[in-house]
């Protein structure tokens, strides 16, 4: 459409330009036209005074009426009185004076010359419009061809400038959304112009990202699976070591241990993280009652909360069942659940509600009433080894992997999760799950 209006517009002003030249055009060869005429009746004038003086001019200014010319000639004595008798003022704008005319006798004789009406001038649209006055339908039917044309014309410029353009829309929106082996050099054609360089570009830089994710996922699943082995044998030489040693050295035995339960943690999540990251299925093995899977971790939780003068309060009115793989949503929601425990503020409670999101959809909200979070980081809030904290020890906030794995396992089962901050103070996450069965 803009396209179209543009050449509308290109056309337009092309033919009101064309008129308004023809019009002054016209108006020259008019101006020109009045003045050759006013000259040639002069110089009659000049040689009817010359050879029949006074009267004669008096006789033919009567008889050719040439006032009816559009102009007046008004021919003055030596009195400076018109020789019909006629008044003008010789100062008005509209009257010309020209040279004396000069009788045989020597009597001399002034000439003005006045302009009674002027040319008529037709309106730019007129002129646009003169060439089909005398056709109408021959208008209609050329106004018709050319905005068929025109149409036609256009249509087919801004579909072959808009389809590379969409195509490329619709791949970069695919790439956002975890699709990495997305191209789009084979969707664009063979053309030679900026957008399939612009195309090309873009294939390259996929690529490049592609291979950079691919290689940390593989060397993030790598060493997990490298670091299980000797921190199964490191835990089978610590309890060896404590049968073979007294009690002097039973806190550091405990401390070693300790230490490599967490390192044996770590290493779980990130080989979970890993699995999930690189598509890994994992079976819906069960269907399960949601309120019923969220007051069984709100119970373990709330009993580790109370020991820091926290709880944990579940609101819900109706609950749904779900096919679901158990342990990975139950460590979604317990990862989410403890995070939220750990930041809400002491004599406070963490507030988990169950509601209807709309009909193929329930929500679970679990919200703080903590410090909350910087708004320009809530957005990696959701990535992982990312901490909100300087400070890397546990309890500062983990190891960063809690909410990665919390968002992987909820996409996992066709869900969103979103975080934002409270009016009242504190972090709220939102999540987002599918009904796949009927209301439990």
């Amino acid at each position: 459409m803009w396209f179209w209006l543009t050449l509308l517009l290109i056309g337009v002003g092309v033919s009101w330009g064309t008129a308004i030249y023809i019009q002054n055009s016209d108006a020259f060869q008019q101006r020109d036209f009045r003045s050759r005429y006013i000259s040639s009746q002069i110089e009659s004038l000049r040689q009817v005074i010359y050879y029949g003086g006074e009267e004669a001019a008096r006789n033919v200014l009567q008889n050719k009426r040439l006032a009816s010319r559009r102009f007046d000639v008004f021919i003055l004595n030596k009195n400076n009185q018109d020789i019909l008798g006629r008044t003008f003022n010789a100062a008005d704008s509209d009257v010309t004076q020209h040279q004396p005319l000069v009788a045989k006798d020597g009597s001399s004789y002034k000439i003005f010359s006045r302009q009674e009406t002027r040319p008529e001038r037709r309106s730019t649209l007129a002129m646009m419009l003169r060439p089909f006055q005398s056709s109408p339908g021959i208008y209609l039917l050329w106004l018709g061809i050319a905005v068929l044309l025109s149409g036609l014309v256009v249509f087919g410029l801004a579909r072959y400038l808009s389809k590379p353009i969409r195509t490329l829309q619709m791949a970069t929106k695919s790439f956002s959304q975890g699709n990495l082996d997305t191209r789009v050099a084979g969707l664009i054609g063979n053309r030679r112009d900026e957008i399939a360089d612009l195309g090309q570009d873009f294939d390259r830089m996929a690529t490049r990202i592609q291979s950079l994710i691919n290689n940390q996922k593989q060397l993030l699943s790598d060493i997990s699976h490298e670091l299980r082995s000797p921190l199964a044998r490191m835990q089978l030489a610590v309890g060896l070591a404590r049968k073979k040693t007294g009690s002097e050295v039973e806190t550091e035995m405990l401390r070693i241990e300790q230490e490599a339960e967490r390192l044996d943690d770590l290493v779980g999540q990130s080989l979970t993280l890993s699995r999930l990251d690189a598509g890994a299925v994992y079976p819906k093995d069960d269907f399960i009652d949601i309120a019923e899977l969220l007051e069984d971790i709100i119970k373990d939780c709330d009993f580790e909360a109370k020991n820091q003068n926290k709880q944990v309060v579940f609101n819900y009115q109706k609950s749904w069942t779900v096919n679901a793989n158990v342990e990975l949503l139950r460590r979604a929601l317990e990862n989410i659940i403890r995070n939220a425990i750990h930041y809400t503020a002491t004599d406070t409670s963490v507030e988990v509600a169950l509601e209807e999101q709309r009909n193929d959809a329930f929500k679970i909200s679990i919200c703080d009433q903590g410090k909350g979070v910087p708004e320009d980081k809530i957005e990696s809030l959701f990535e992982p080894f990312v901490r909100l904290s300087a400070a890397r020890d546990r309890d500062s906030g983990g190891y960063g992997l809690g909410m990665a794995i919390a968002k992987r396992a909820i996409e996992f089962h066709h869900g969103s999760i979103t975080a934002s901050n409270r009016k009242t103070g504190g972090l709220c996450v939102t999540i987002v799950l599918p009904v796949n069965t009927a209301n439990g």
